[in-house]
């Protein structure tokens, strides 16, 4: 059974883009305010993971050099970095969005 269902899930991702025809999206198919939110958010998602390292090995670096942590409590204090780059990478693509509209 799990052969004929493997063989047939097969045939439909081969068979697939042949009946498909692409169609490539117009200039006017979206509204402005929606490709400008996308680049918002492309952005800020994009820049999570490196204002997260960099705020991380900030606070840690301060916490060695003797620094007074948060909270006490390790979860609140990795919730605090997060958030902090969180607030970074938002800073980012605002500061993007005001980049664009001077330019335009």
């Amino acid at each position: 059974m799990r052969r004929i269902v493997a063989i047939v899930m097969l045939l439909i991702l081969c068979t697939s883009p042949l009946v498909a025809d692409y169609v490539p999206y117009s200039a006017d198919e979206f509204p402005q305010w929606s490709i400008k939110l996308r680049r918002a958010e492309t952005l800020l998602f994009g820049a999570l993971p490196i204002t997260l390292g960099m705020t991380s090995l900030s606070y840690a670096a301060a916490l060695s050099l003797g620094a007074s942590p948060f909270y006490d409590d390790t979860f609140k204090d990795t919730m605090a970095v997060i958030g902090i780059a969180g607030t970074l990478a938002l800073v980012v693509a605002i500061a993007d969005y005001i980049i664009g509209e001077m330019q335009d």
